[in-house]
């Protein structure tokens, strides 16, 4: 620029917003000018949805735990992380599964919940991953399952379960009577 200054300052603030400010000075006249650039906002990852749910195993006290498979969507590619359950209010139970906080719970009515673990304690039925992929997770209770009076699935029982607050619900149908 001939016969002409130019000064450019510019200035980062804590945050996501960029503030550019610049004053140019043309043959004696001082121009100022400033512009805001924001930066996009952080995308959340998209919530879980469970499609369908399936059951496999028996019914009943005393049987080992059936497989619940969940099947939908945005699951992630692996399940998060969980801690112990072998030491609950309930007892102790070697490989009782781990509890997930908020993040896995499954309730059966109003007999058990399962996989649960927050400030006013811990379920006592633990939740063991088999498998997990982003479009299906393959779950079973831990080794109190079936223990306590009730602590158990039958064919017929409402039930909800909860991804990271993706919930689904419906009627336990699939499993074969205890031989």
């Amino acid at each position: 620029m001939v016969g002409s200054t130019a000064v450019l300052t510019g200035t980062a603030l804590l945050g996501s917003t960029v503030l550019l400010g610049s004053t140019v000075l043309l043959g004696g006249i001082t121009c100022a000018a400033s512009a805001t650039v924001s930066q996009p906002k952080p995308v959340s990852p998209p919530k879980p949805s469970v499609t369908s749910v399936t059951f496999a195993g028996a019914s009943g006290p005393g049987v080992a735990s059936p497989v619940i498979t969940l099947s939908g969507f945005n699951f992630g590619s692996s399940a998060p992380a969980g801690t112990s359950d072998d030491k609950t209010k309930c007892g102790t139970f070697p490989g009782n599964g781990e509890v997930y906080g908020s993040r896995i719970q499954f309730v059966d009515d109003d007999n058990f919940e399962a996989g649960y673990a927050g400030t006013v304690g811990t379920n006592c039925i633990g939740i063991i991953v088999v498998s997990w992929s982003d479009g299906q997770v393959v779950l079973r209770f831990g080794n109190s399952y079936g223990k306590a009076d009730r602590w158990y699935l039958a064919n017929g029982d409402g039930y909800a379960i909860s991804l990271d607050n993706g919930i689904y619900g419906g009627t336990v149908t699939g499993l074969k009577s205890a031989s």
